[in-house]
């Protein structure tokens, strides 16, 4: 299950030493804290990984926070799941 917590740790990884003095939560965007376009997509793509599913690339797109992320994880989850 891909959670708030799962995100945000995978942030901290991506930064290192520089998400020291940050406060990561739900509401949290990825440009905020810093994180590179790259840093950004090789988050998103290891969340696909790790959940097995795939976004769809114009929603995956329109992801600027934390909570953008976890809430399109389930959508597309339950899309999934429908199919």
């Amino acid at each position: 299950m891909i959670t708030v917590a799962t995100v945000c740790s995978l942030i901290e990884k991506k930064l290192g030493s520089k998400a020291a003095g940050l406060t990561l939560d739900e509401t949290t965007a990825f440009d905020s804290v810093g994180l590179s376009s790259l840093q950004i997509a090789d988050i998103v793509y290891t969340i696909e990984d790790d959940a097995e599913i795939e976004f769809d690339p114009s929603q995956a797109a329109n992801v600027k926070t934390v909570g953008d992320l976890v809430a399109l994880v389930e959508a597309t989850k339950s899309a999934g799941a429908a199919a």
